[in-house]
């Protein structure tokens, strides 16, 4: 069975969505060099690890279990990318974007929507939200875990949607560094959100675990989408199952005040901009000749 989803030009060593995640990683330290970062820790971070994940993508070529191998990699390299964020951004020195989003919320809805949610807190529907918050990061290790233990052409479909959709997602982060309306403008609120114990662990798992200056697009967002999209055609039941917690990880974005009304725009326009191109690329890769 050929492994290999996305087209990609004779010769070229990598797919679509790993050029994309390469192509992240090779501007950072472009960027981090311009930046006057030449031997410091986090140049070298970035060098190492680019070039590790380089190294295991064209190392694993002819084998058997390569998509296996692969997937994992990129899933490695994403997560350390989100954690990288943290130290980039401040070596970038780029100036932080939240009244630029603010301005834009208040243009669209006349005030940043996690304003108007205020009305609808709850210490119960605080608790609850937090909850569905947090089955993000189960949810893609439960998908990325199925699909690496069992590949299938059906599953292998989803690496070029979801690394494609993290590396743009990236790239905003370090293009527009913000962390939220709750740390950035807290007069906005009239009072901290009500929540017993469970909004309190959750809330210190989420600042110890952020990479901090991951707000536009929002990635909870856009990640979520991809997956429920892959498991309405690929595993049904588990699409049902995970739904209701994944409606409320979308409200959840805003409400907790993690992110702007235009984090959560700009990541459902990239889930959408993704599904159109990729699905095109299929319909014209099954066209091709053989």
């Amino acid at each position: 069975m050929d492994n290999d989803v996305v087209v990609t030009p004779r010769g070229f060593p990598f797919q679509g969505h790993e050029a994309a995640l390469l192509t992240l990683g090779i501007a950072t330290i472009v960027a981090l060099l311009v930046k006057g970062q030449v031997f410091g820790p986090v140049i070298l971070e970035a060098v190492g690890a680019t070039l590790l994940y380089a190294w295991v993508l064209l190392s694993c070529r002819g084998r058997t279990d390569k998509f296996r191998i692969r997937f994992l990699a990129s899933y490695v390299f994403v997560v350390w990318f989100y954690w990288a964020v943290g130290r980039f951004t401040p070596s970038l020195g780029t100036n932080l974007r939240d009244e630029t989003l603010l301005g834009i919320d208040e243009a669209i809805f006349g005030q940043t929507p996690a304003v108007f949610c205020q009305g609808a807190a709850r210490a119960w529907l605080t608790d609850l939200l937090s909850i569905c918050y947090m089955t993000y990061h189960l949810y893609l290790v439960v998908v990325v875990a199925h699909v690496a233990l069992a590949p299938d052409f059906a599953s292998q479909r989803l690496g070029p949607l979801l690394f494609t959709g993290f590396a743009l997602g990236f790239a905003g982060y370090l293009l527009v560094p913000a962390v939220g309306p709750s740390l950035s403008y807290p007069e906005l609120f009239q009072e901290p959100l009500p929540g017993g114990t469970t909004t309190r662990l959750i809330a210190e798992v989420v600042t110890t675990g952020s990479s901090r200056y991951d707000v536009f697009p929002s990635l909870h967002f856009l990640i979520t989408c991809i997956l429920l999209n892959y498991d309405w055609y690929r595993f049904r039941r588990r699409f049902w199952i995970m739904l209701v917690p994944s409606a409320g990880l979308l409200v959840s974005t805003v409400y907790l005040r993690y992110h702007y009304g235009v984090d959560a725009i700009a990541g459902l326009i990239l889930f959408l901009a993704l599904r159109q191109t990729f699905s095109q690329i299929e319909r014209t890769r099954t066209k091709l000749p053989e």
